[in-house]
């Protein structure tokens, strides 16, 4: 099998002066690309890295990041990217985890890198201005290379070796470090994307959520691999964001929830004429959303259900059955997926257990972490979400919510989600979260934390939506507002942050 760079170099032969990237006003053909992902290549010769070695990269969004990731599939390298938001002990576990040959960073970072003698100066590479004697990412790019280190032989590259380690976080909260293969990218950007969606050399697409994030790699990645061109945004902001669309006749794009939900609160002028498809991700929307986005997006709009380890698991194209708004979709095409008890039992049509997963493009396993890999996957070699739902019997997932956020009350099991549902019905509730807080006497009550629009005290409103919409075990007892629930980058909702605060005693 081909690696990402040898699919990419193809469209460098084939058509080398085709728009292959946008980041603001700078444009990059293929050739141009081609020539900056051949100089860091030359630069990481020079230092000496070795197929299989680690490059950490603390960048925000903008060329670099498909530059390094280009060079790294050329040279065999494995890439492990981190927020440059990264700092103290977080920083310092995150790399004691995936220890590194080189890093590419922010100043901001290389100076605490140095300064903590994490890294050798030689093997820094610093973005945007230099920390001390170190190599400048502009200096790499602007430096004269001789032909021969230009066109040094690709080594022979294991698609099957690590080739991404992103982060994610364990019910511990300890950072686990899930190894995805250049295998895994090339069959999430065809298999899953490309080949499902029916997408061509013609797209033009958007990407902007962090690029540290798998979704957002695959958003530049893909389109590179199908000679597409690739729009990235410095952060997403609903006007930047329209106006790419408009600007760039943008065709395709993954968007989190939150930023379509975004979408439906603004007054904004809005030119998507040249949106063909559009996929929401990272969270379930509500049914009214998915109506109310039907009738703004002229174009197909699907939404998925998946997770970093395995990728997309379903598919729900909400434009076409309109009947299943509540589903997340159907298993795609490569994918098996069951719902099981917690003895591992698989259950029938409607019955709420742990969704599991068999897949084409799953990870590699949690990176020095045998035990973690092991028991994330059951007898059968699918792998456990530690997501709950359940399949109706045309075969659609219903995804209900996390595992291990369920509520347990007087020995009942409360779906924090269908609480969430009612109260994001009141058009003034922005978002929210249920939760359990911990109860002598029922083990847990239920407490909700909302966000809203406007000063308005809306609290007796909410209870009597609750009143006539929930049950008696699903009342909530207290309600608290915030200004703001904690987010991360991508506009997601960080649940546990706001149970750990505002969890009663």
């Amino acid at each position: 099998m081909s690696n990402i760079y040898q699919i990419f170099a193809q469209h460098v032969q084939s058509q080398p002066d085709k728009a292959a990237l946008v980041f603001g006003q700078q444009t990059l053909s293929y050739q141009a690309l081609n020539l900056k992902v051949l100089k860091l290549c030359a630069h990481f010769n020079r230092l000496g890295l070795q197929s299989g070695q680690r490059v950490a990269l603390f960048a925000p969004n903008g060329l670099e990041y498909p530059v390094v990731m280009l060079a790294a599939a050329r040279l065999g390298l494995a890439i492990v990217p981190l927020p440059i938001s990264l700092k103290g002990d977080a920083l310092s576990v995150a790399l004691k985890k995936t220890p590194v040959a080189a890093v590419i960073a922010w100043p901001s970072i290389g100076r605490t890198l140095l300064a903590d003698a994490v890294i050798d100066p030689n093997n820094l590479i610093s973005l945007a201005q230099p920390v001390a004697d170190e190599p400048c990412w502009q200096d790499i790019m602007a430096g004269a290379f001789e032909a021969q280190e230009m066109e040094t032989p690709e080594p022979i590259v294991d698609v099957t070796a690590p080739y991404i380690l992103t982060m994610t976080s364990g019910s511990t909260g300890q950072p686990k470090p899930i190894v995805l293969s250049q295998q895994c990218k090339i069959s999430r950007a065809f298999d899953a994307t490309i080949n499902y969606y029916g997408l061509t050399r013609d797209e033009v697409v958007l990407v902007a959520t962090p690029l540290y994030h798998s979704l957002a790699q695959r958003g530049v990645l893909m389109p590179l691999m199908l000679g597409a061109t690739s729009v990235i945004l410095a952060k997403f902001s609903l006007p930047k964001w329209l106006e790419a669309i408009a600007t760039h006749k943008v065709s395709f794009l993954f968007a989190v929830s939150a930023q379509l939900e975004s979408l439906l609160s603004s007054d904004e002028e809005m030119e998507l004429s040249s949106l063909r498809c559009v996929v929401s991700s990272s969270a379930v929307l509500a049914a009214e959303s998915k109506q109310a986005l039907l009738n703004k997006l002229p174009c197909r709009f699907h939404e998925c259900y998946g997770a970093s380890e395995v990728g997309v698991v379903s598919d729900f194209c909400v434009s076409e059955r309109q009947d299943k708004n509540g589903a997340v979709g159907v298993a795609l095409p490569f994918v098996q997926m069951k719902i099981v008890d917690p003895t591992g039992q698989a259950l029938g049509t409607g019955e709420v257990g742990e969704i599991a997963c068999q897949t084409l493009t799953g990870f590699s396993g949690y990176l020095k972490m045998p035990q973690q890999t092991q028991d994330a996957f059951d007898s059968q070699g699918f792998f456990l979400t530690g997501d709950l739902g359940y399949l109706d019997e045309d075969g659609f997932l219903y995804y209900v919510g996390r595992k291990k956020e369920v509520i347990s009350s007087g020995g009942i099991n409360i779906f924090p989600q269908d609480i969430e549902a009612v109260f994001k019905k009141h058009p003034q509730v922005i978002d929210c979260v249920a939760f359990g807080c911990a109860d002598r006497q029922l083990g847990e009550y239920i407490k909700v934390v909302y966000e809203q629009q406007g000063e308005l005290d809306i609290s007796r409103e909410l209870r009597l939506l609750c009143l006539s919409e929930l049950t008696d075990y699903q009342q909530p007892r207290t309600l608290e507002r915030l200004s703001a629930l904690p987010r991360n980058p991508m506009g997601k909702v960080l649940r546990n942050d706001v149970k750990t605060h505002h969890s009663e005693v």
